[in-house]
């Protein structure tokens, strides 16, 4: 009890001389000479460290390049140091560069979270992509907004468990107190392993071992050579990354010409380049101090204990993900791969899909289709003797990156299949490609007719989704429910005008014509003209084919009509957050969504078992929870039907499997029963009898009827 209360103490003491003021001054040009800008760079590290020499390697060449017009003066602050107080003081200009731990920042730049996520990275080379990518020049553009510029990532290094106590087993972390940086992502991260999390400054984590407040912490070799616990015991997990970000004060950034701008972006990237090469050497010669300084215990943690490690926090990412936003988390995810030769040792299932633009939820959707069927895949031995993987690329819709994505993928040899995302014209566009090089492509969402009624024998595509001449008549029976003034609006792409055959056709079938039709581009910003259009020919009921962005604005201009049609809409604008950001206008109008599943009211033991696992892996509780729903379903689904035909195959030959995928007699599913799917005319699996209508209810598609 006593020492509790003296580690509470203490533990106030220091957040108390965490938050301490300091008093930072810039030096003035002396009059008649040249204007020099004297600016300050404290450092909360020790002269001998990879980040203090990289900045005094960056101060000389921004001295020597700006022939002393320009001084950067590196002021260590080791012993008291509140970072905190250093980013708010860098936000004012008072201060004009620092390095801080990426995990210091996430307060005011949740997104720098990812690069604490637990066994997120598997070496430094992933790092270095990530450091390297657009999503690493993204994450540091996202800094401006709060008057900061980033300048550049620097290494910290592979994080390590240190203690007073030997740590070899999960009951080890029971009840111990670690020490850790400013994250809530961090301080999750020790709980889902039974242990307790405190943020201390790292001056003070001397102090704290001696006071009895924490037992141990997480940091790299060369950052636990500069404190260690009276007894130390050093567990090699490897668990996580420590990053820091060399920042620039934007006020300051934007008062220098920018001839002295260009000048510190260069001299950024030579010393980053510097500070890489000084970190890893610093590291492995801490790293061989420590095992060979007799008074500390460094121990490899055993493969059974860093499994326990990694599945006790794997949730961690999804967990996440829709905090950060699934758009970034894809982006980096995309980034640290290594594009080269991703898995060798695996087989491959590849997705090209939307996973960062406007319908990202789609590829989220599929994505978490085909994880769960590979989960359950490889818990039953996998395929052919080895696990299953998903790599994914992001296209944003875009043919050309969709193309792009097909030959990284086409170079792989154990690449299985390739499941496409949301956007049928970038199948469309990649469906030459796709059979020059017998590549074999499933499609769990986009709905074109003639991406399955291609020219191409044999036929690599095969679909679990809508066909648009099937769904055409369904629109049209649901809009005819309504009334027979109907009018369309149809996004101008490949997608819409094969929605505009197959309606037109069902309606000549009928004998009836449609009233009125109305043609929208991508980024379409004003739809008043064109619902007047429509309203004046007397349309009482709109078929809508478009995907999310256009579909928002379209309904929150409807919404503004005193008696708005129904709207009888197509499936692209369930792939993202529409209803959310349509909230108030869903309310005011009567919108039909075509959708060919529903997990709300699925109550057969093929969907209960795909929930339980959904909920599981993504951290969700009720049903609604489950983003587009017939997107996971599909994927599901089709990532079955390749494992039975990857069987019967016996090797992962792409021509081969595309005969067996003909050959599946039956599957029960979570769709449906499926009997002989894919040998018909078409390889589509489903037809009209597999398509219901669904509104919008608190942001969540309920079904109206089957």
């Amino acid at each position: 009890m006593i020492r509790a209360f003296v580690s509470l103490i203490f533990v106030l003491s220091l957040l108390s001389c965490d938050a301490q003021e300091r008093q930072m001054t810039k030096r003035n040009p002396t009059a008649g000479e040249p204007y020099i800008y004297a600016l300050t760079m404290p450092l909360c590290m020790h002269d001998a460290s990879a980040e203090h020499q990289a900045a005094i390697r960056f101060s000389e060449l921004v001295e020597k390049r700006t022939k002393g017009q320009m001084t950067i003066e590196v002021i260590r602050q080791e012993t008291k140091c509140a970072e905190r107080e250093i980013i708010a003081d860098v936000q004012k200009g008072i201060i004009d560069f620092a390095v801080i731990p990426s995990a210091r920042l996430t307060y005011i730049a949740p997104d720098l979270q990812l690069f604490d996520l637990p066994f997120f990275f598997e070496d430094t080379d992933a790092v270095n992509r990530v450091y390297d990518s657009a999503a690493g020049k993204l994450l540091l553009s996202k800094l401006d907004i709060q008057n900061l510029v980033g300048l550049a990532f620097w290494h910290g290094g592979f994080k390590q468990l240190v203690s007073s106590t030997p740590i070899t087993t999960p009951s080890d972390l029971g009840n111990q107190r670690f020490k850790v940086f400013e994250s809530s992502l961090l301080r999750e991260q020790f709980s889902n392993w039974g242990a307790h999390s405190l943020s201390i400054g790292a001056g003070q984590t001397k102090m704290a071992y001696e006071k009895g407040a924490i037992d141990g912490e997480e940091n790299t070799p060369r950052n636990v050579l500069q404190r260690l616990p009276e007894t130390p015991h050093i567990t090699l997990t490897n668990h996580g990354y420590l990053s820091h970000v060399m920042l620039m004060s934007l006020k300051t950034f934007d008062s220098i010409p920018e001839k002295f701008q260009s000048v510190i972006n260069k001299a950024a990237i030579e010393a980053t380049s510097y500070q890489h090469q000084l970190a890893e050497q610093k590291n492995q010669e801490a790293l061989f101090l420590l095992k060979n300084t007799a008074t500390v215990t460094v121990t490899e943690a055993s493969p059974t204990f860093v499994a326990w490690l990694k599945e006790h926090s794997s949730k961690l990412l999804e967990f996440y993900r829709m905090r950060l936003g699934t758009e970034m988390v894809e982006q980096v995810l995309q980034a640290k791969e290594n594009w080269q030769a991703p898995h060798p040792d695996k087989l491959l299932v590849a997705l090209d899909a939307d996973m960062s633009g406007n319908s990202a939820l789609s590829g989220l959707a599929i994505r978490r289709g085909i994880e769960i069927a590979i989960e359950e895949i490889n818990q039953s031995g996998g395929l052919l003797g080895k696990e299953v993987a998903l790599i994914a690329r992001d296209n944003s819709m875009i043919p050309s990156r969709g193309l792009d994505n097909l030959e990284i993928f086409a170079g792989l040899p154990n690449l299985l299949a390739v499941f496409s995302g949301i956007s049928s014209p970038v199948v469309l566009a990649e469906l030459d490609y796709l059979h020059q090089n017998k590549t074999l492509m499933l499609v769990p969402w986009a709905a074109a007719t003639p991406i399955v009624s291609n020219e191409h024998s044999p036929n690599y595509v095969f679909r679990v989704s809508v066909r648009d001449e099937y769904a055409a008549d369904f629109l049209l029976d649901g809009a005819l429910d309504v009334s027979e003034n109907v009018g369309f609006l149809l996004v101008n792409n490949s997608w819409g005008r094969s929605n505009f055959r197959g309606l037109t056709d069902s309606m000549a079938r009928r004998n009836l014509t449609v009233s009125h039709v109305e043609w929208f581009d991508w980024g379409e910003r004003n739809f008043r003209a064109k619902i007047d259009a429509l309203v004046k020919k007397g349309v009482k009921v709109i078929i809508f084919v478009g995907n999310p962005v256009e579909g928002g604005k379209f309904v929150k201009a409807l919404a503004k009509l005193d008696a708005p049609p129904v709207v009888i809409s197509h499936w692209g604008i369930t792939g993202s957050n529409f209803a959310e950001k349509s909230r108030q206008a869903l309310e005011k109008i009567d919108l039909r969504v075509l959708q060919t599943f529903s997990f709300i009211n699925a109550d057969t033991p093929a969907a209960d078992k795909l929930i339980t696992r959904y909920h599981d892996r993504y951290n969700t509780t009720h049903r609604k929870e489950i983003v587009a729903p017939s997107g996971t379903a599909h994927a599901y689904d089709l990532m079955h039907m390749l494992a039975i035909a990857t069987k019967k195959a016996g090797k992962p030959n792409m021509p081969l499997i595309q005969q067996e995928l003909r050959k599946i007699e039956q599957y029960q599913g979570v769709m449906k029963d499926y009997q002989r799917p894919f040998s018909g005319k078409h390889q589509d699996a489903l037809d009209r009898s597999d398509y219901m209508f669904a509104t919008y209810q608190d942001t969540a598609l309920y079904p109206l009827k089957e």
